[in-house]
């Protein structure tokens, strides 16, 4: 627990609740099939302190792409040999799972690979899957580090203010 006060509290809780519907709304907006998993990103992406936000947002934004591009090549092999997800997981994780202990920055790998994956349907490209996913993270990752420093922005213009109002 944090000893933060009620005014720390309401903040996060303000931050954390505009970051959430801004990603829903604008990867809606950009005709996302699954506005959830930019909902999902801004709040991760909502940390407690604004450095480890921006800091974690490259790291999230590259990861995002590694997770991608080894899904999509991975998607694209198995359509070849016939592989169902588990299989495709099988191949995926362990090459993510080098990415992230090599560059820790960009662990998220270990999670899009698996998103892009048992996301696609045989209807669907791979890549379309992909690049559909990595639009809903990256919109998230971007809002919610975003929100995240104009809110700090703010409260500190506030706190400069609140002296000279009293």
């Amino acid at each position: 627990m944090t000893k933060a006060g009620p005014a720390e509290l309401l903040g996060f809780v303000v931050r954390c609740t505009a970051a959430g519907i801004l990603a829903y709304l604008l990867a809606g907006a950009a005709g996302l099939p699954h506005p959830l998993w930019a909902c999902i990103f801004a709040l991760i992406s909502s940390t407690v302190a604004l450095t480890a936000t921006l800091q974690a947002i490259g790291g999230r934004v590259v990861g995002t792409v590694v997770g991608i591009v080894v899904a999509v090549a991975v998607g694209l092999a198995a359509a070849r040999c016939g592989l169902g997800v588990a299989p495709q997981l099988a191949l995926a994780l362990p090459i993510c799972a080098v990415f992230a202990w090599r560059w820790p920055a960009i662990q998220i790998c270990l999670w899009t690979a698996p998103i892009v994956l048992m996301d696609a349907t045989p209807s669907q490209s791979i890549a379309i899957v992909g690049f559909d996913r990595g639009c809903e993270v990256v919109i998230g990752v971007l809002v919610g580090g975003l929100i995240h420093l104009a809110a700090q922005k703010l409260g500190a213009w506030l706190r400069q203010r609140a002296p000279a109002a009293g």
